[in-house]
């Protein structure tokens, strides 16, 4: 590691509010060449707001940033830009009708002698880059026929190709696999040798122990702490600093796991085909009622397409066999699948999980309309009393019902939608990457409620490219590469390398 010097940037009482509500007060923050320095807190601890500042996305109601030891006022992406300032944001920011090469230099094209765009450069760098964070498709593939995971990896390279001095990665992993994860933090850990001052904002804290030289906790909007990694003792004692208080996380003990019940969940020989790739060939499995089975494996491996092939979303021709209750179900849509007992909780909860413009009230009862106290001569009262009690029972903060989902927090969001499809009472729930860009508490709360689910006899299928979440979680594990299943592990064979072999090509 590089000696800490004189910082890169530095901000020192920074302050903002939002709606008279304060995001920050007084947060001092800095960050040096050669180090990385990670940024952790709770959703709505004010992260965001503060890399949004340096980033020059918003101006402060107070305070000051030094770059290199200047006064500098960021009022402008642009500013950032000419302060060597890139940011990787943890909502994806592409053009789904173009290129992943188009993403990766728009506004920035690399010309010709003559000024028109060289295409064969932009490829070859687009290439580069992407290749070394595990990229496996080409970089004229259009971004809009990309999975979220990918869509990360073009954004993550769109920022590494600015030539930036500073990096501030948001989430830059959220939806991510481990495999491709240890890829970037490797490129990560170059950047740094390189002389780069690195900002890492991240959930997943066993990323941050094993790259980062400083930790910064935010909480409520104010800094709590900036320790030396060195100094922290352990992921339990960073979220105690982030949460006020003592954490504990939940897990699934091996006397939990089912034993001998009947069959809830049936694939057999699951193919899907398509004109552009074959994502799944021949995968079989059987999940009991109670169980919480995972699904493991790198991007592209198949996960979402299984959880999508079994709700009856699939985009692919498909083959083989799907059984619900020992029963084959030809389910070819969401109306069929709720009505089958299937609930999804799906890994883009932007884009398919939330009305964002409507209430929390309507978004709670959008599924479950058709079984509301009185249908179908509905009583304003009843019903919302009933979603009330679901937002209570999931633990969503929030001021009101008529709050509009889009305000409310990423972690809070996702508690939102599990708890609308629970409302539906269903026999069997797919989570797919349920905890994807959600704090270290709310990922507790998250997983309360699926085990809550799983011990009231619903069958729970996880897909996930947190493996230490599956192992927490999880009763058996498929492990997924290239399209088709490895093996199905048991607890007591669960092990991260092992996973990651197996699911290795």
């Amino acid at each position: 590691m590089a000696t800490v010097t004189a910082p890169l940037v530095e901000a020192a009482g920074l302050s903002i509010s939002f709606n008279g509500s304060p995001a920050l007060a007084g947060v001092d923050f800095d960050i040096a060449a050669g180090e990385i320095h990670a940024l952790v807190g709770e959703n709505g601890a004010g992260k965001s707001s503060l890399m949004k500042i340096l980033g020059g996305l918003y101006a402060p109601d107070s305070g000051s940033i030094r770059v290199r030891g200047e006064a500098t006022r960021m009022s402008s992406v642009n500013d950032a830009a000419r302060a060597g300032i890139a940011t990787i944001h943890q909502e994806l920011n592409l053009v789904d009708t173009l290129s992943a090469v188009d993403n990766i230099f728009l506004g920035k094209e690399m010309r010709t002698r003559m000024g028109f765009p060289d295409r064969r450069a932009m490829r070859a760098a687009a290439m580069n880059v992407l290749t070394q964070l595990g990229f496996r498709l080409g970089p004229e593939t259009l971004v809009g026929t990309l999975r979220v995971g990918e869509k990360q990896l073009v954004e993550i390279a769109k920022a590494l190709l600015a030539d930036a001095r500073v990096l501030i990665m948001d989430e830059p992993t959220s939806a991510l696999s481990d495999t491709e994860t240890r890829a970037l933090l490797g490129l990560t850990r170059a950047l740094r040798e390189r002389g780069m001052g690195i900002v890492l904002i991240s959930h997943r804290l066993s990323e941050v122990f094993a790259v980062a030289d400083r930790v910064t906790v935010l909480r409520d909007g104010r800094r709590i702490a900036t320790l030396p990694m060195r100094h922290v003792e352990s992921s339990q004692a960073l979220v105690s600093m982030m949460i006020g208080k003592d954490f504990a996380p939940p897990e699934r003990t091996e006397a939990e796991a089912p034993q001998a019940r009947p069959l809830a969940v049936e694939v057999r020989d699951l193919t899907l085909g398509g004109a552009a790739r074959a994502p799944v060939a021949e995968v079989s499995f059987a999940v009991q009622q109670g169980e919480v089975f995972g699904i493991s494996g790198l991007l592209g491996a198949g996960k979402t397409e299984i959880l999508e092939a079994i709700f009856g979303v699939s985009p692919y021709r498909r083959t083989g066999e799907i059984r619900i209750a020992g029963q084959p179900r030809a389910i070819d849509s969401p109306d069929r699948a709720a009505a089958a007992g299937l609930a999804f909780v799906t890994e883009d909860r932007k884009k398919d999980g939330l009305v964002l413009d409507h209430s929390l009230e309507a978004n709670l009862l959008l599924p479950s309309l058709s079984r509301a106290p009185g249908f179908p001569l509905y009583r304003r009262a009843r019903m919302h009393a009933w979603a009330a009690s679901q937002a209570r029972a999931s633990n969503v903060k929030h001021r009101s019902l008529a709050q509009v989902a889009s305000t409310l927090s990423g972690g809070n969001q996702q508690k939102l939608i599990i708890g609308k499809w629970l409302m539906t009472r269903p026999r069997i729930l797919l989570l797919d990457e349920p905890t994807r860009g959600v704090d270290v508490a709310a990922k507790a709360e998250i997983y309360r409620q699926a085990l809550a689910a799983a011990r009231g006899g619903v069958t729970v299928i996880v897909a996930s490219s947190e493996i230490d979440e599956l192992m927490l979680l999880c009763d058996r594990i498929l492990v997924m590469c290239e399209g088709r299943a490895r093996g199905v592990l048991k607890r007591e064979q669960f092990s991260g390398d092992v996973l990651i072999r197996m699911a290795s090509p």
